[in-house]
């Protein structure tokens, strides 16, 4: 019976097939493609399978699909060509038995149409060969292409100005708002918000990878060959032959790992100073806390906290601001070792607290409002209350 053969081909990985494709386009002679444009033509040259340009047949006039492609929205010059291309890939099938062509790899809907359309009044076979799937992680490649065009050649002139350093801000502003849309999600507002948020933070890694490939220094790849391989390293319990039976455990290896990876005995090195505050001081005491610094004492962080309290309250009145200061920062970093201690994460606790506030603060107000009140006092006063 006669057939027609239609081999779909990916708009990400245009030179690689699976091998269902490759026995499809292996078993024809020649594959027929729209044009020379096609990105997979490469891939044939190197497997050695002949190929020609599809031939545009006359055109017979519309039909049935045609006219509702049509009536859908879809361009009539585009559907002209589409139905003379199904009509030259029919011919051709109807001459020597069969025909195969290597779609195009975005755009070949209203073909795929003409061509089953025509087919079935015909009564000419068609199969299609799809991939089953492509791997997790492939729409990447779609927002690496996207930024490349956006820096290159006839892109966004602001894509173009920018610099790691007039993206810091920016990378900062999108870490925050990934930790608000992750808060509002564990609040049960969804994850829809929290996708979009992830999206404008990966925009902000490929967006600095791709200033460093524009000045010679290395690229997307290199950033994730970078990660791949220390998580690899950094995990032996997984890809390697040590024994674990803890969360704890590993990250105790981690650290290990880390400081023989970076030739450092000091604990505290690598610390970022720039670090939120409270998060700054969980971590300088997490880094001590096996070491005969630890602080404070083990089983201690209450009694250190009702210590530096009193310390505040015998120089609150005096007029050294610094010594004021130091006993307010003193209390503090003692409650984020109490914090550590109950198993608490401070800087989210505190978030937390703010947002209550926040939301406690706008309920007494709309109440307020809602009462006729405006007295700054009262409104404060309800907040606190709830």
């Amino acid at each position: 019976m006669t057939r027609v053969v239609l081999v779909a081909s990916s708009p990400r990985f245009a030179l690689l097939f699976p091998p269902q494709t490759w026995r499809a386009l292996d078993a024809a002679r020649p594959v027929y493609v729209l044009d020379r444009g096609h990105p997979s033509l490469p891939a044939l040259e190197v497997g050695e399978i002949s190929w020609e340009v599809l031939p545009v047949a006359d055109d017979t006039g519309p039909a049935g699909r045609d006219l509702l492609l049509v009536g859908q929205g879809v361009d009539a010059e585009l559907v002209a060509t589409a139905r003379r291309q199904a009509d030259a890939l029919l011919a051709v099938a109807k001459r020597d038995g069969s025909a195969t062509i290597l779609l195009p790899p975005a755009g070949d809907g209203p073909l795929v149409q003409m061509i089953s359309d025509r087919a079935a009044r015909q009564h000419i076979e068609v199969e299609a060969v799809y991939p089953l799937g492509e791997p997790k992680g492939s729409a990447l490649l779609d927002l690496v292409t996207t930024e490349t065009r956006l820096r290159g050649p006839g892109g966004c002139p602001w894509d173009h100005e920018q610099t790691h350093a007039s993206l810091a801000r920016h990378l900062v502003e999108e870490a925050y708002e990934v930790l608000d849309a992750i808060e509002e999600d564990a609040a049960g507002a969804g994850s829809d918000h929290l996708r979009e948020e992830l999206g404008d933070l990966l925009l902000q890694v490929v967006f600095h990878a791709q200033i460093s490939e524009d000045a010679g220094e290395f690229d997307i790849d290199g950033v994730a060959r970078a990660i791949t391989e220390k998580l690899v390293r950094r995990h032996p319990h997984v890809f390697g032959d040590v024994q674990v039976g803890s969360a704890r455990e590993v990250l105790r290896n981690w650290e290990a790992i880390k400081r023989d990876e970076e030739g450092r005995t000091d604990p505290l090195a690598g610390i970022p100073s720039a670090l939120p505050a409270l998060q700054l001081a969980a971590k300088l005491q997490k880094r001590v806390a096996d070491t005969d610094f630890g602080w404070p004492e083990r089983d201690r962080p209450a009694a250190k906290v009702g210590e530096m309290l009193q310390e505040l309250e015998e120089v609150s009145g005096a007029s050294d601001r610094d010594h004021l200061e130091r006993a307010v920062g003193d209390l503090l970093f003692a409650v984020v070792a109490l914090a550590r201690e109950r198993g608490v994460e401070p800087e989210a606790a505190l978030r937390r607290a703010a947002r209550r506030f926040r939301a406690a603060f706008e309920a007494a107000a709309a109440e307020a409002a809602g009462d006729g009140q405006d007295d700054g006092q009262e409104v404060g006063e309800k907040a606190r209350k709830r």
